[in-house]
């Protein structure tokens, strides 16, 4: 299998998971575009040094959350320990008759004090261009969730949100990161949705039932099941790991999985040079069913 174009460069072996998904989030190219959209970055993170006890035990706390919380709390690391800057408001409900109506992520304030909204986001979307009920072709791994629906939400429902709220905000941006995944057996769209940035991080899919796929690529390569919040930054790895899977193992653990559920599951594809290995591809395994919505 060779190393798919869009993926990210190999990783420093002697980072931390943690240094690796704060870089990752920072510094991987933008899930969207638009430049009323897309938000602009206040500093790059290889400007200052990363205290990885200090970062560490900051995410702890979001260490058994969904991938989007755990992505959020990497964001705020970034704003407040490392760019220096005012967090303003994170995560403020907006309440209209005593009820919630939405939520901000970020209000900050720079050092000029030009305030910024920001929506944060990490999405995974797999390329499906057959005709489906969610009436879209870039359908994440829960099937109700689409590219487009995202994109809606963000720029007609959450990003307003400070217009009414918070007016003195000058900038309203999202930053979004993520994946888009593709069948290898599927040609790629010629044209990607509004908003969808050609220069995103790209994986694969396949269904159960193709697993055979993955062993024909290389025989020698090492498998390792991605688990929640850990999807983001490529996985590096000695190679006398103990969670690293051969193909066989790996099919025996799809198939014990699919017999009785049918959540997709994320799988590091890592190739291994003397006692290191780094993750070349990304491979979202589905069930028969997906995209059904159920």
């Amino acid at each position: 299998m060779k190393e798919e174009p869009g993926s990210q460069p190999a990783q420093d072996t002697s980072d931390s998971q943690y240094v690796r998904d704060l870089k990752w989030a920072i510094t991987s190219p933008s899930l969207i575009t638009g430049s009323n959209v897309e938000a602009k970055m206040p500093r790059f993170i290889d400007e200052t040094p990363i205290d990885e006890q200090d970062l560490a035990a900051f995410l702890e706390q979001y260490s058994n959350f969904r991938v989007g919380t755990y992505f959020e709390g990497l964001v705020l690391y970034w704003l407040e320990a490392i760019c220096k800057l005012k967090i303003v408001k994170q995560q403020q409900q907006i309440f209209e008759e005593n009820r919630t109506v939405g939520e901000i992520d970020f209000l900050f304030e720079d050092k000029t004090g030009v305030l910024t909204h920001w929506e944060t986001a990490v999405k995974f979307y797999l390329h499906f261009p057959e005709d489906n009920e969610t009436g879209s072709h870039f359908i994440g791994p829960n099937a109700v969730d689409t590219f487009e629906k995202k994109i809606k939400r963000l720029l007609e429902h959450q990003l307003p949100f400070s217009q009414k709220y918070f007016p003195e905000v000058t900038q309203r941006q999202a930053f979004v990161k993520g994946y888009i995944f593709y069948h290898p057996h599927v040609a790629r769209p010629h044209q990607l949705p509004e908003n969808m940035s050609a220069s995103h991080l790209k994986g694969t899919w396949i269904r159960h039932s193709e697993i055979l796929w993955l062993n024909d690529q290389n025989s020698h390569l090492m498998f390792r099941v991605l688990h929640k919040p850990y999807w983001l930054s490529p996985e590096v790895s000695h190679s006398q790991s103990g969670d690293l899977n051969s193909f066989e193992e790996l099919k025996s653990q799809l198939d014990a999985h699919f017999l009785n559920e049918e959540r997709p599951l994320l799988v590091s594809v890592l190739a291994c040079q003397d006692t290191i290995c780094h993750e070349i591809n990304r491979t979202f395994i589905v069930s028969e069913s997906w995209p059904q919505i159920r």
